[in-house]
């Protein structure tokens, strides 16, 4: 009897420590923070999609998304105090200002929080996680408005901020392109938007009534280019001033159709939240170096490159138009 339930014993014991073996293994081993520039619209709920995905496929992952309900990088810096003392491991920040976050980035670092950017650049981080080659996106930007307009002509642009930094990125880029290649290009002026359709949609509506020669508009910011072609459609402008700009599919699909706007530009917005996730994990586990390539999941592998901070990767371009437009459901 003794020995038969010693035996039982050690049974159930054994069964408790794989059960408890089990148990621990199933738990995360990493926490991360990824904070957008604000919650609550469109084109961040997208991104959150990629995230999920990637979530699901880490299980030694635990991804918490937590942001701002205005775009404002004071905002950001209050949410960050919050989170500080729940130390994660990593936070990944997309910021709306690159220099006004710093000293509560450092404040993170300074605990052992790992410390990364996605979407908006900061100036103190590990890796960033990028759109797109600011250049590249510059450049197409620019060719996708001579396509309608021609090599001369004047224009104007319409932003989010001045401050967010793949803004000002995607603008020097811009600026630099049209400066070498269209000096005929004429940049009649800039305007902030906010991350705002109805703002947008007013500055283009003034636009149209203080320069006359207006022959295309520049319009960064997802929310922000169905707005400038909204008032250039109710104008009676459509197919004379042109639109380009970065947005959505599903909020450009019928400018597209109807012809009213040809072309949008844009990255895959859930393949960012995806990918920065996948990152966030590769560089936990010591898995990013400089120029030696890492897998991110289905997206396949990226090669990090050096920039002036430390290292990057970035999506490709995607372009939209009314003949591809279905086939993209973000």
């Amino acid at each position: 009897m003794y020995h038969s339930l010693v035996r039982i014993a050690l049974v159930v014991l054994v069964q408790a420590t794989v059960f408890v073996a089990t148990l621990s293994y199933a738990e995360p081993k990493y926490r991360i923070v990824i904070m957008p520039k604000l919650v609550g619209i469109s084109y961040y709920d997208m991104v959150k999609q990629g995230i999920e995905e990637a979530d699901q496929e880490l299980s030694e992952l635990d991804v918490l998304w937590s942001g701002p309900t205005q775009d404002r990088v004071e905002k950001q810096i209050d949410l960050l105090e919050q989170l500080i003392p729940a130390k994660p491991d990593l936070i990944a920040v997309a910021a709306n200002d690159p220099v006004a976050i710093v000293p509560i980035l450092k404040k993170a670092r300074e605990t052992e929080i790992r410390i990364m950017s996605w979407d908006g650049d900061t100036n103190f981080r590990e890796f960033f996680v990028n759109l797109v080659d600011y250049q590249k996106f510059g450049t197409q930007l620019v060719e996708a408005l001579v396509e309608e307009i021609g090599t001369k002509g004047d224009i104007a642009i319409v932003t989010t901020t001045f401050t967010a930094p793949n803004q000002v990125q995607w603008m020097n880029a811009i600026k630099r392109y049209i400066y070498t290649n269209y000096p005929q290009l004429k940049i009649m002026d800039i305007r902030p938007a906010g991350e705002s359709t109805e703002e947008s949609y007013r500055i283009t509506r003034d636009y149209l009534k203080g320069f006359a020669t207006l022959k295309g508009i520049i319009a960064l910011g997802v929310p922000n280019v169905p707005g400038v072609a909204k008032a250039v459609k109710e104008a009676g402008k459509a197919g004379k001033i042109a639109v380009v700009g970065n947005s959505t599919p599903n909020l450009m699909r019928a400018y597209l159709k109807e012809g009213s706007v040809k072309k949008v530009l844009l990255w895959n917005a859930p393949d960012h939240g995806y990918l920065t996730v996948y990152c966030a994990y590769r560089l936990l586990i010591g898995d990013i170096q400089l120029g030696h390539g890492f897998r991110a999941g289905r997206l396949g592998t990226f090669f990090p490159q050096k920039d002036g901070i430390n290292m990057q990767v970035a999506l490709p371009v995607l372009i939209f138009t009314k003949d591809n437009v279905d086939q993209y459901h973000f």
